[in-house]
């Protein structure tokens, strides 16, 4: 058996819904793109909603929408996807580039506090792998914030979705994300300000060019696949919650550490991420007993940049492996995982490493 490290889960009824938009003719971005705008910020509990191409455009339109640009610099951490990188270069602006907490692989508080200077703009707080981040610390800093829920959507924080905290948020919904509509984003705001910047910038037809504009729209068809797809975010979480709680339940006897959840945080299991020691050797016979596991992330941004040090993103990135979890795994598929990790940690010599440590006990620079 071949266990995918991740795959969408699409039925009848999404292809039905994309194929009524694409017999009725109106397919580029319509009256279907609005309908989803509205559905997501009333999920969330905000006002405006922007919809465009990729969470990476959903970034950038978020900069702008703060007025981010040449002169400022914005905060973002090392261990995560490249998208806030290029997203605040697009915008013009200089990346700051922090470490991560090793008790959640978020951001905190407390390294932010180190980069924060008279030019910082704006936070990008991503909730990794579906995980919130410690958001009352990091809202006390003052700084304005994009939750970068690419991986988080429907999680939430002291009983609210995430999403609503910070002054903007951006969601993707790429293949493999919480919902997907193939490649596609978007912003959310209470800030009617933000919105109408973001709107400008996201269309560039029939407008003067200056101050420049993009072709970041989202097409209706995709829109009504994401529609689709959002009906059934609250099962997709539950299904995830239920593998997750499962694996734990086998995994925690192994000698590694596996995924908590701390007091008030709500975590949608996007990845499902262990601390390893013996990371290439436990990835590798995995793969041959079929089961694909991946690092969850491709390579700290730090390690491209000179001058950098981020002793937890590096410890991480050392440490992580990313176990298959995902809504559309078969009963079958989950407990032959189970089965083959069984056989792997059995194979492999596990020191115990006690990482329920204060959410501060590394110093990061």
């Amino acid at each position: 058996m071949i266990v995918k490290h991740s795959k969408p889960m699409i039925d009848e009824d999404d292809v039905r819904a994309v194929s009524e938009v694409l017999a009725s003719g109106n397919i580029a971005q319509g009256e279907k793109v609005e309908e989803f705008e509205n559905e997501v910020a009333r999920l969330v509990g905000v006002k405006h909603a922007v919809a465009c191409s990729s969470g990476t455009s959903a970034l950038h339109l978020a900069l702008l929408g703060l007025g981010v640009g040449a002169g400022h610099e914005v905060i973002a951490p090392s261990y995560v996807c490249s998208s806030p990188y290029h997203a605040t270069l697009h915008a013009g602006a200089v990346p700051r580039v922090v470490d991560v907490d090793l008790s959640d692989m978020n951001v905190c508080a407390e390294t932010v506090k180190q980069e924060l200077s008279s030019k910082t703009k704006a936070l990008i707080v991503p909730h990794s792998f579906g995980m919130p981040a410690e958001l009352d610390k990091l809202l006390e800093l003052g700084v304005p914030m994009i939750e970068d829920c690419a991986q988080a959507l429907g999680a939430e924080y002291k009983g609210r979705k995430v999403g609503g905290f910070g002054d903007l948020a951006i969601f993707s919904f790429y293949a493999t994300k919480m919902i997907t509509t193939g490649e596609g984003g978007m912003v959310l705001t209470d800030n009617s300000e933000f919105c109408s910047r973001m709107r400008d910038a996201r269309d560039c037809d029939n407008k003067p060019p200056v101050p420049m504009k993009y072709n970041y729209k989202m097409t209706d068809f995709q829109a009504a696949l994401g529609l689709s797809q959002l009906k059934k975010l609250q099962g997709f979480v539950e299904r995830r919650r239920k593998i997750a709680s499962f694996y734990t339940d086998r995994f925690s006897q192994y000698g590694i550490t596996v995924p908590s959840e701390p007091s008030g945080r709500k975590s949608v299991f996007f990845r499902y991420v262990i601390l390893t020691d013996e990371l290439e050797c436990v990835q590798s016979r995995a793969k041959e007993r079929g089961v694909m596991c991946e690092r969850p992330v491709w390579k700290p941004l730090h390690k491209s940049l000179p001058g950098i040090t981020c002793p937890n993103s590096d410890y991480v990135y050392d440490h992580a492996l990313s176990v298959p979890l995902y809504p559309s795994l078969a009963e079958e598929e989950i407990q032959y995982v189970v089965e083959s990790m069984k056989a792997v940690f059995g194979g492999v010599n596990q020191q115990v490493r006690d990482l329920t440590l204060s959410p501060h006990s590394v110093i990061r620079k």
